[in-house]
Protein backbone atom coordinates (compact mmCIF):
# COMPACT_ATOMS: atom_id res chain seq x y z
CA UNK A 1 0.00 0.00 0.00
CA UNK A 2 1.20 3.50 -0.58
CA UNK A 3 -0.53 6.73 -0.32
CA UNK A 4 0.65 10.44 -0.23
CA UNK A 5 -0.78 12.43 1.91
CA UNK A 6 0.86 16.08 2.92
CA UNK A 7 4.31 15.34 2.72
CA UNK A 8 4.00 11.80 3.91
CA UNK A 9 4.12 8.62 1.74
CA UNK A 10 2.13 6.31 3.33
CA UNK A 11 2.51 2.52 3.90
CA UNK A 12 1.21 -0.57 5.75
CA UNK A 13 -1.63 0.06 8.34
CA UNK A 14 -0.62 -0.26 11.78
CA UNK A 15 -4.43 -0.30 13.18
CA UNK A 16 -7.24 1.10 13.99
CA UNK A 17 -10.20 2.33 16.09
CA UNK A 18 -13.48 3.97 16.18
CA UNK A 19 -11.77 7.64 15.82
CA UNK A 20 -8.90 7.10 13.21
CA UNK A 21 -6.57 5.01 11.58
CA UNK A 22 -3.13 4.97 12.19
CA UNK A 23 -0.48 3.87 9.34
CA UNK A 24 3.46 3.72 8.98
CA UNK A 25 4.78 6.86 7.26
CA UNK A 26 7.74 8.61 6.15
CA UNK A 27 8.38 12.02 6.08
CA UNK A 28 11.11 14.15 3.27
CA UNK A 29 10.92 16.24 6.57
CA UNK A 30 11.49 13.90 9.29
CA UNK A 31 14.34 11.63 9.32
CA UNK A 32 12.80 8.76 10.76
CA UNK A 33 9.40 6.79 10.12
CA UNK A 34 6.38 7.91 11.92
CA UNK A 35 2.87 6.81 13.36
CA UNK A 36 0.77 8.98 11.30
CA UNK A 37 -2.86 8.90 13.27
CA UNK A 38 -5.71 10.26 11.19
CA UNK A 39 -9.05 10.80 12.39
CA UNK A 40 -11.92 9.51 10.21
CA UNK A 41 -13.51 11.92 8.37
CA UNK A 42 -17.08 11.55 9.16
CA UNK A 43 -16.10 11.17 12.81
CA UNK A 44 -14.82 15.01 12.17
CA UNK A 45 -18.82 16.03 12.00
CA UNK A 46 -18.62 15.97 15.91
CA UNK A 47 -17.79 18.34 17.75
CA UNK A 48 -16.52 16.87 20.94
CA UNK A 49 -14.57 13.73 19.40
CA UNK A 50 -12.95 17.16 17.40
CA UNK A 51 -12.09 18.53 20.40
CA UNK A 52 -10.79 15.23 22.23
CA UNK A 53 -8.75 14.91 19.31
CA UNK A 54 -7.33 18.75 19.83
CA UNK A 55 -6.71 18.54 23.37
CA UNK A 56 -4.36 15.07 22.80
CA UNK A 57 -2.78 17.25 20.38
CA UNK A 58 -2.15 20.37 23.02
CA UNK A 59 -0.38 17.59 25.49
CA UNK A 60 2.43 17.44 23.68
CA UNK A 61 3.93 20.79 23.28
CA UNK A 62 4.59 19.58 27.16
CA UNK A 63 5.30 16.06 27.04
CA UNK A 64 9.15 15.74 26.59
CA UNK A 65 10.71 12.89 28.37
CA UNK A 66 12.36 9.49 26.25
CA UNK A 67 9.82 7.52 28.23
CA UNK A 68 6.74 9.04 26.49
CA UNK A 69 6.33 8.73 22.85
CA UNK A 70 7.68 11.75 20.51
CA UNK A 71 5.16 14.24 18.56
CA UNK A 72 6.19 15.53 15.38
CA UNK A 73 3.38 17.48 13.82
CA UNK A 74 -0.41 17.89 13.89
CA UNK A 75 -2.77 19.60 11.56
CA UNK A 76 -5.53 19.67 9.11
CA UNK A 77 -5.27 18.94 5.65
CA UNK A 78 -8.12 18.30 2.82
CA UNK A 79 -10.75 17.71 5.78
CA UNK A 80 -8.93 15.11 8.09
CA UNK A 81 -7.40 15.94 11.01
CA UNK A 82 -3.81 14.37 11.40
CA UNK A 83 -0.75 13.57 14.14
CA UNK A 84 2.26 12.40 13.66
CA UNK A 85 4.27 11.01 16.05
CA UNK A 86 7.39 8.93 17.05
CA UNK A 87 7.21 5.13 15.52
CA UNK A 88 8.58 3.05 18.70
CA UNK A 89 10.04 -0.15 16.66
CA UNK A 90 9.82 -3.03 19.58
CA UNK A 91 6.56 -5.07 20.75
CA UNK A 92 3.79 -3.82 23.51
CA UNK A 93 4.04 -4.79 26.75
CA UNK A 94 0.83 -7.03 26.27
CA UNK A 95 2.53 -8.98 23.49
CA UNK A 96 5.48 -9.37 25.41
CA UNK A 97 3.99 -10.86 28.44
CA UNK A 98 1.60 -13.10 26.44
CA UNK A 99 4.87 -14.43 25.10
CA UNK A 100 6.06 -15.51 28.45
CA UNK A 101 3.50 -16.95 29.54
CA UNK A 102 2.78 -19.25 26.31
CA UNK A 103 6.99 -20.23 25.54
CA UNK A 104 8.94 -19.01 28.69
CA UNK A 105 7.64 -19.10 31.55
CA UNK A 106 7.40 -15.87 34.53
CA UNK A 107 8.80 -12.51 33.74
CA UNK A 108 12.19 -12.41 35.79
CA UNK A 109 11.88 -9.74 38.76
CA UNK A 110 14.75 -7.75 37.67
CA UNK A 111 13.02 -7.23 34.19
CA UNK A 112 9.30 -5.75 36.31
CA UNK A 113 11.73 -3.76 38.07
CA UNK A 114 13.61 -1.99 35.38
CA UNK A 115 10.07 -1.24 33.61
CA UNK A 116 8.25 -0.29 36.08
CA UNK A 117 11.38 2.10 37.03
CA UNK A 118 10.95 3.30 33.34
CA UNK A 119 7.37 3.77 33.81
CA UNK A 120 7.49 6.04 37.52
CA UNK A 121 9.44 8.31 35.65
CA UNK A 122 7.82 8.80 32.54
CA UNK A 123 4.58 9.28 34.63
CA UNK A 124 6.31 11.54 36.99
CA UNK A 125 7.10 13.56 33.68
CA UNK A 126 3.25 14.06 33.02
CA UNK A 127 2.04 14.25 36.46
CA UNK A 128 4.02 17.61 36.74
CA UNK A 129 3.95 19.39 34.02
CA UNK A 130 2.35 23.64 34.08
CA UNK A 131 1.37 25.64 31.26
CA UNK A 132 2.87 28.69 30.39
CA UNK A 133 1.32 30.33 33.62
CA UNK A 134 3.65 28.17 36.22
CA UNK A 135 0.29 26.29 36.69
CA UNK A 136 -0.20 22.79 37.22
CA UNK A 137 -2.23 21.07 34.08
CA UNK A 138 -3.05 18.06 36.17
CA UNK A 139 -2.03 15.33 33.79
CA UNK A 140 -3.79 11.86 34.32
CA UNK A 141 -3.05 9.33 31.32
CA UNK A 142 -6.53 7.22 32.51
CA UNK A 143 -5.16 4.28 30.70
CA UNK A 144 -1.99 2.82 31.65
CA UNK A 145 -2.17 -0.95 30.47
CA UNK A 146 0.55 -3.49 28.87
CA UNK A 147 -1.33 -2.49 25.65
CA UNK A 148 -0.12 1.22 25.53
CA UNK A 149 3.64 0.26 26.93
CA UNK A 150 6.24 -0.44 24.15
CA UNK A 151 9.95 -2.02 24.93
CA UNK A 152 11.93 -0.30 22.20
CA UNK A 153 14.36 -2.25 20.30
CA UNK A 154 16.91 0.20 21.60
CA UNK A 155 15.59 -1.14 25.67
CA UNK A 156 13.63 2.04 26.71
CA UNK A 157 9.99 1.70 27.66
CA UNK A 158 8.04 4.21 26.40
CA UNK A 159 4.20 5.19 27.39
CA UNK A 160 1.98 5.50 24.38
CA UNK A 161 -1.58 7.10 23.83
CA UNK A 162 -2.27 9.91 25.44
CA UNK A 163 -5.65 9.95 23.64
CA UNK A 164 -7.33 9.72 26.86
CA UNK A 165 -5.85 11.73 28.97
CA UNK A 166 -7.77 14.49 30.89
CA UNK A 167 -6.21 17.80 32.22
CA UNK A 168 -7.42 20.67 34.07
CA UNK A 169 -7.68 22.54 30.99
CA UNK A 170 -9.37 19.99 28.67
CA UNK A 171 -12.08 21.92 26.24
CA UNK A 172 -14.01 18.79 26.53
CA UNK A 173 -15.37 17.35 29.97
CA UNK A 174 -16.38 13.72 30.33
CA UNK A 175 -20.05 12.59 31.13
CA UNK A 176 -21.10 12.16 34.46
CA UNK A 177 -20.67 7.99 35.08
CA UNK A 178 -18.61 7.43 32.12
CA UNK A 179 -15.43 5.81 32.51
CA UNK A 180 -12.14 6.25 30.03
CA UNK A 181 -9.92 3.67 30.19
CA UNK A 182 -9.64 -0.45 30.56
CA UNK A 183 -11.67 -1.50 33.20
CA UNK A 184 -9.04 -4.13 34.82
CA UNK A 185 -7.00 -1.25 35.74
CA UNK A 186 -9.23 1.51 36.45
CA UNK A 187 -8.59 2.91 40.42
CA UNK A 188 -11.78 2.38 42.31
CA UNK A 189 -12.17 5.46 43.42
CA UNK A 190 -12.34 6.25 39.84
CA UNK A 191 -15.56 4.36 39.69
CA UNK A 192 -17.12 6.88 41.76
CA UNK A 193 -16.44 9.54 40.10
CA UNK A 194 -12.67 11.03 41.51
CA UNK A 195 -9.88 11.22 39.23
CA UNK A 196 -6.11 12.40 39.55
CA UNK A 197 -2.69 11.37 39.23
CA UNK A 198 -2.96 8.07 42.01
CA UNK A 199 -5.38 6.30 39.47
CA UNK A 200 -1.99 6.13 37.24
CA UNK A 201 -0.14 4.86 39.83
CA UNK A 202 -3.07 1.86 41.06
CA UNK A 203 -2.81 1.37 37.48
CA UNK A 204 1.01 0.55 36.97
CA UNK A 205 0.35 -1.54 40.49
CA UNK A 206 -1.88 -3.64 38.03
CA UNK A 207 0.43 -4.02 35.95
CA UNK A 208 2.97 -4.96 37.68
CA UNK A 209 0.91 -7.36 40.30
CA UNK A 210 0.73 -8.91 36.41
CA UNK A 211 3.83 -9.52 35.50
CA UNK A 212 5.54 -10.69 38.48
CA UNK A 213 2.63 -13.24 38.53
CA UNK A 214 2.23 -14.10 34.88
CA UNK A 215 -1.80 -13.76 35.79
CA UNK A 216 -4.82 -11.32 35.37
CA UNK A 217 -5.92 -9.92 38.54
CA UNK A 218 -9.06 -8.66 37.93
CA UNK A 219 -10.06 -10.31 34.75
CA UNK A 220 -13.59 -11.69 34.69
CA UNK A 221 -16.12 -13.09 32.19
CA UNK A 222 -18.64 -10.13 32.77
CA UNK A 223 -17.92 -6.34 33.03
CA UNK A 224 -19.77 -5.94 36.05
CA UNK A 225 -17.94 -8.97 37.44
CA UNK A 226 -14.54 -7.10 36.78
CA UNK A 227 -16.21 -3.86 38.28
CA UNK A 228 -16.83 -5.73 41.37
CA UNK A 229 -13.51 -7.12 41.61
CA UNK A 230 -11.81 -3.76 41.60
CA UNK A 231 -14.12 -2.62 44.34
CA UNK A 232 -13.60 -4.89 46.82
CA UNK A 233 -11.35 -8.49 45.98
CA UNK A 234 -8.60 -9.28 48.35
CA UNK A 235 -5.74 -8.47 46.37
CA UNK A 236 -2.81 -10.91 47.02
CA UNK A 237 0.73 -10.47 47.30
CA UNK A 238 2.69 -11.41 44.40
CA UNK A 239 5.15 -13.44 46.36
CA UNK A 240 2.27 -15.83 47.09
CA UNK A 241 2.45 -16.73 43.33
CA UNK A 242 5.90 -15.93 42.65
CA UNK A 243 8.17 -17.25 45.36
CA UNK A 244 11.17 -15.13 44.01
CA UNK A 245 9.32 -11.59 44.59
CA UNK A 246 11.02 -9.91 47.50
CA UNK A 247 9.51 -8.74 50.20
CA UNK A 248 10.06 -4.89 49.22
CA UNK A 249 9.04 -5.71 45.62
CA UNK A 250 5.47 -6.74 47.56
CA UNK A 251 5.37 -3.92 49.49
CA UNK A 252 5.73 -1.33 46.20
CA UNK A 253 3.02 -3.38 44.80
CA UNK A 254 0.25 -3.44 47.27
CA UNK A 255 0.86 0.57 48.30
CA UNK A 256 0.33 1.37 44.80
CA UNK A 257 -3.58 -0.88 45.02
CA UNK A 258 -4.76 0.39 48.56
CA UNK A 259 -7.91 1.22 47.52
CA UNK A 260 -7.98 4.35 49.62
CA UNK A 261 -5.83 6.69 47.46
CA UNK A 262 -4.80 8.20 50.71
CA UNK A 263 -3.06 5.01 51.07
CA UNK A 264 -1.30 4.99 48.22
CA UNK A 265 1.54 6.56 46.68
CA UNK A 266 1.11 10.21 46.65
CA UNK A 267 3.21 10.77 43.63
CA UNK A 268 4.64 8.70 40.76
CA UNK A 269 8.38 10.29 42.31
CA UNK A 270 7.69 8.33 45.40
CA UNK A 271 6.53 5.40 43.91
CA UNK A 272 9.99 5.67 41.37
CA UNK A 273 12.38 5.67 44.96
CA UNK A 274 11.00 3.25 46.10
CA UNK A 275 11.42 1.18 43.10
CA UNK A 276 14.71 2.22 42.34
CA UNK A 277 15.55 0.96 46.40
CA UNK A 278 14.15 -2.13 44.95
CA UNK A 279 16.56 -2.36 41.99
CA UNK A 280 19.17 -1.63 44.20
CA UNK A 281 18.90 -4.54 46.71
CA UNK A 282 18.01 -6.68 43.74
CA UNK A 283 20.92 -9.49 43.20
CA UNK A 284 21.14 -8.33 39.06
CA UNK A 285 21.24 -4.35 39.86
CA UNK A 286 19.75 -2.25 37.34
CA UNK A 287 19.55 -3.96 33.95
CA UNK A 288 21.40 -2.27 30.96
CA UNK A 289 19.24 -0.90 27.88
CA UNK A 290 20.73 -3.42 26.15
CA UNK A 291 20.76 -6.84 28.55
CA UNK A 292 16.89 -5.85 28.11
CA UNK A 293 16.84 -6.13 24.49
CA UNK A 294 18.31 -8.98 24.37
CA UNK A 295 15.88 -10.58 26.80
CA UNK A 296 12.96 -9.27 25.10
CA UNK A 297 14.82 -10.76 21.80
CA UNK A 298 15.39 -14.19 23.49
CA UNK A 299 11.74 -14.40 24.56
CA UNK A 300 10.48 -13.76 20.87
CA UNK A 301 13.07 -16.63 19.59
CA UNK A 302 11.52 -19.26 21.97
CA UNK A 303 8.47 -20.96 19.82
CA UNK A 304 8.16 -24.37 22.09
CA UNK A 305 5.09 -24.58 24.37
CA UNK A 306 6.06 -24.16 28.13
CA UNK A 307 8.43 -26.53 29.57
CA UNK A 308 9.75 -25.22 32.52
CA UNK A 309 8.48 -22.65 34.76
CA UNK A 310 11.58 -20.16 35.04
CA UNK A 311 13.38 -20.24 31.74
CA UNK A 312 13.10 -16.46 31.61
CA UNK A 313 14.84 -15.98 34.58
CA UNK A 314 17.52 -18.61 33.62
CA UNK A 315 17.55 -16.86 30.32
CA UNK A 316 18.24 -13.38 32.08
CA UNK A 317 21.04 -15.32 34.53
CA UNK A 318 22.80 -16.36 31.71
CA UNK A 319 22.97 -12.93 29.64
CA UNK A 320 23.78 -10.79 32.47
CA UNK A 321 26.90 -13.11 33.72
CA UNK A 322 27.74 -13.31 30.09
CA UNK A 323 29.29 -9.62 30.32
CA UNK A 324 29.49 -9.73 26.54
CA UNK A 325 25.88 -8.54 25.24
CA UNK A 326 25.97 -8.65 21.58
CA UNK A 327 21.99 -7.05 19.95
CA UNK A 328 21.49 -10.27 17.45
CA UNK A 329 19.11 -7.97 15.20
CA UNK A 330 15.69 -7.40 14.65
CA UNK A 331 13.59 -11.24 15.02
CA UNK A 332 10.68 -11.73 12.71
CA UNK A 333 8.50 -12.60 16.09
CA UNK A 334 9.74 -8.81 17.28
CA UNK A 335 9.12 -7.33 13.71
CA UNK A 336 5.27 -9.10 12.97
CA UNK A 337 4.16 -8.09 16.66
CA UNK A 338 5.38 -4.49 15.66
CA UNK A 339 3.27 -4.19 12.80
CA UNK A 340 0.04 -5.88 14.42
CA UNK A 341 0.10 -3.50 17.41
CA UNK A 342 -2.22 -0.36 17.90
CA UNK A 343 -1.04 2.65 18.03
CA UNK A 344 -2.91 5.63 19.56
CA UNK A 345 -0.76 8.58 21.57
CA UNK A 346 0.52 12.60 21.68
CA UNK A 347 0.36 14.99 19.51
CA UNK A 348 1.54 18.40 19.19
CA UNK A 349 -0.21 21.81 16.93
CA UNK A 350 1.83 23.36 14.91
CA UNK A 351 -0.42 27.47 14.30
CA UNK A 352 -2.46 26.25 11.41
CA UNK A 353 -2.95 29.76 9.77
CA UNK A 354 0.75 29.67 9.26
CA UNK A 355 -0.06 26.39 6.70
CA UNK A 356 -3.04 27.84 5.13
CA UNK A 357 -1.06 31.01 4.42
CA UNK A 358 1.66 29.04 2.83
CA UNK A 359 -0.21 27.07 1.03
CA UNK A 360 -2.18 30.13 -0.44
CA UNK A 361 0.94 31.63 -1.25
CA UNK A 362 2.02 28.50 -3.52
CA UNK A 363 -1.37 28.78 -5.06
CA UNK A 364 -1.45 32.38 -5.89
CA UNK A 365 2.50 31.72 -6.72
CA UNK A 366 0.86 28.84 -9.82
CA UNK A 367 -1.82 30.89 -10.97
CA UNK A 368 -0.24 34.13 -11.30
CA UNK A 369 2.46 32.06 -13.04
CA UNK A 370 -0.21 30.55 -15.45
CA UNK A 371 -1.44 34.14 -16.25
CA UNK A 372 1.46 35.76 -17.18
CA UNK A 373 2.47 32.33 -19.38
CA UNK A 374 -0.44 32.30 -21.46
CA UNK A 375 -0.51 36.26 -21.55
CA UNK A 376 3.01 36.32 -23.19
CA UNK A 377 1.74 33.29 -25.63
CA UNK A 378 -0.94 35.79 -26.70
CA UNK A 379 1.57 38.35 -27.30
CA UNK A 380 3.99 36.16 -29.26
CA UNK A 381 0.94 34.70 -31.69
CA UNK A 382 -0.30 38.57 -32.39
Amino acid sequence: MHERFGSYEIYEELGSGGLAAVHLARSRAIKNPVALKRMYRHVATVRELVGSFIDEARLARYLRHPGIARVYEFGKLKGTYFIAFEFVPGPTLQQLQTHCIEHVGRMPVAVVLEIAYQLCDALDHAHNQRNELGLPLGIVHRDVSPSNVIVSDLGQVKLIDFGLAKTKQSTVQSQAGVIKGKLSYVAPEYLAGKLDSRCDLWALGVVMHELLTGKRLFDAPEQGETLERVRSMPIPAPSRSNPEVPPEVDQIVLTALARDPEKRWQHAADMLAATGVAVANHASGRLTPRQLVQWVEWVFSQKQPLRTENSGVSALHEIIQSHQIEVVGELPAISEAMMVRRRESVAMMPTLQRRRSMLWLWVAIVVFGAIGAIATALVLLR
